[in-house]
């Protein structure tokens, strides 16, 4: 029963780490889409499927995901030194894009295939799209929505655990010689966006003055990520628990 009760707490842990940095990036945008007036049931879906898709970059191909974390980076970096007091988004965007995909070009075809990103990737953005409808109808008939780490406790469980599911049976396709010789580009170049964004945002939230009167609409989102890392160490420890409990072993099924 203690050896039990300790894979359990072990699970349980590394579970909670993986779903605050999911709780994180979900809570943040999802109130991104929702400033920019996105409907809540699709931007439930989209926070869903896009957070899925990055944090299982990093589960399952940490080395592509570190690459990409790196070069967003300084992509953002450079950005904010060289374009100091002009506002282009998509240009940032867009360089963090094509030096990610320069940067996946250098990893091995043995660390690719080792790591398979794009089947990690696509089967989080797939399990993100799953899990969406479903988290939508349990927060509008529960009222959940203005409750940001209950509902992102809820989201880490299901993506979470519809991942686990998938990983099993995931698509040939995303295991295929295309998949392997374009995997490294492509992730690392959707990570380093994805980093990019963040910072980009958090860039702009620093033009809140409240002593002055100035405000900036995306402080909300930078708000909404410390209740988004709780609820998301909540759901991941929850999901993880629920993984030992049911005897699931996902490490049999990364690579």
């Amino acid at each position: 029963m203690l050896d039990k009760l300790s894979k359990i707490l072990e699970k349980s842990i590394i579970w909670a780490f993986s779903g605050a940095l999911f709780g994180g990036f979900f809570a943040g945008m999802l109130h991104f889409l929702l400033i920019e007036n996105i409907a809540p049931w699709l931007a439930l879906i989209l926070a869903s499927a896009l957070s899925g898709m990055i944090i299982a970059a990093f589960f399952g191909s940490m080395l592509v995901a570190l690459g990409g974390t790196l070069t967003g980076i300084l992509v953002a970096i450079s950005y904010q030194i060289l374009f100091a007091g002009h506002n282009h988004p998509l240009l940032l965007l867009g360089i963090a894009l094509i030096l990610g995909f320069i940067t996946g070009g250098f990893f091995t075809k043995r660390e690719i295939r080792d790591s398979q990103p794009l089947a990690q990737t696509g089967t989080g953005l797939l399990a993100g799209l799953v899990s969406g409808p479903v988290l939508y109808l349990a927060v509008s008939s529960l009222s959940l929505l203005g409750k940001h780490w209950v509902v992102t406790a809820i989201a880490v469980s299901l993506v979470g655990l519809c991942y686990v599911y998938l990983i099993k049976h995931r698509l040939s396709l995303l295991s295929s010689p295309l998949a392997l010789n374009i995997g490294g580009p492509l992730v690392c170049g959707l990570i380093a966006v994805a980093v990019a964004s963040v910072f980009w945002i958090i860039g702009e939230s620093y033009l809140s003055v409240p002593e002055l009167g100035q405000t900036s609409r995306y402080q909300a989102v930078l708000d909404a990520a410390p209740l988004g890392l709780l609820g998301g160490t909540i759901g991941g420890a929850f999901g993880g628990a629920m993984l030992e409990i049911l005897g699931i072993r996902l490490e049999e099924h990364i690579n």
